[in-house]
């Protein structure tokens, strides 16, 4: 997905505008990483948007294809804007075991499996890569 604003995102994809649904976006656009539900409702004006609104937001950006939701530890969903317009998981995802940060992976992509379209209807493709981001394997190996 380009740079576009948030209202051009959201009337692209036929989703109501909302100031609420505008400011999720933007905060999602900025994010250098997957957010769980709690960091996006930490960044976002709890007066304004209560969490069962983002929460429905995010809910209806993942069904129209411009969020797709990771699966974290401990069943913690992160979300992030989908930069490839399928709303799937068009890249992987590298989990650090030491500090718990997530990444898209987006110069990556995700391998091709022959043959099983054949035989399986693929619904979705998850590929997550873990190990120590450099931050924590630079801790790990001073120790």
């Amino acid at each position: 997905m380009t740079e576009k604003s948030a209202a051009a995102i959201l009337r692209k994809y036929g989703l109501k505008h909302t100031a609420g649904r505008e400011a999720l976006l933007d905060l999602l656009r900025k994010a250098e990483r997957p957010l769980s539900h709690r960091e996006i409702c930490r960044g976002m004006d709890p007066m304004r948007y209560d969490p069962v609104s983002v929460y429905r937001s995010l809910q209806s950006f993942i069904a129209a294809g411009i969020v797709h939701r990771i699966e974290g530890d401990n069943r913690t969903s992160l979300y992030a804007l989908c930069t490839c317009g399928s709303g799937g998981h068009c890249h992987p995802h590298f989990f650090c075991r030491s500090c718990g940060k997530c990444e898209c992976l987006k110069g990556l992509a995700m391998p091709e499996l022959p043959g099983l379209n054949d035989r399986y209807v693929v619904e979705e493709k998850r590929y997550y890569i873990r190990g120590l981001c450099q931050a924590c394997a630079a801790e790990n190996s001073c120790s």
